[in-house]
């Protein structure tokens, strides 16, 4: 197996399993918070998703392309801005963001297949340009494997528990 076939394998195993791990939980499950400050499942399907989409928009080749959530202006169909990711909002902007699951998925969808779609496209040296010369270390391969899949698998942990804590298992 070659660097794109893994990863391709390892990024859409993330992304199918936050639509496997959420397609039976009730909009009340999907929005569960333990506490006030804690993030809840839809916040974190879709922050992945919206990470996801600009991290691989910023790497996928040299200059860039824009992001599927701006390009496709997603953020209108969201309620949110073009800069929004969630990252930094506040219990009240995670308690806010309750989209239709559909939409959720739609969007979750298009990320995943660009993102399939344009892997299978890299050659095994363009896993090691550096995103910034100053820090030849910074590569594409690094942001792939830190941001998108380490992320990935962090957020699918949260979801998991807060699946637990709900009394659901998760999808096996």
């Amino acid at each position: 197996m070659d660097t794109s076939r893994f990863i391709q394998m390892a990024v859409n195993e993330i992304n199918r399993s936050f639509v496997i791990e959420t397609e039976d939980l009730t909009p009340e499950q999907m929005l569960f918070r333990p506490t006030p400050e804690a993030n809840h499942i839809t916040f974190l399907f879709w922050h992945f998703a919206r990470v996801q989409d600009n991290v691989w928009h910023s790497i996928s080749t040299p200059a860039g392309t824009e992001p599927i959530w701006i390009r496709e202006e997603w953020y209108t169909k969201f309620g949110l801005t073009e800069k929004d990711s969630g990252t930094g909002f506040t219990p009240d902007e995670v308690e806010g963001l309750a989209p239709d699951y559909q939409l959720l998925t739609s969007y979750v969808e298009q990320v995943s297949a660009a993102v399939w779609e344009g892997i299978g496209k890299f050659k095994e040296e363009d896993y090691d340009r550096p995103l910034n010369p100053d820090n030849p270390r910074q590569t594409v391969g690094r942001q792939i494997q830190s941001i998108i899949v380490g992320h990935g698998y962090f957020h699918l942990g949260e979801v998991r528990f807060l699946k637990g804590l709900q009394g659901k298992p998760f999808a096996r």
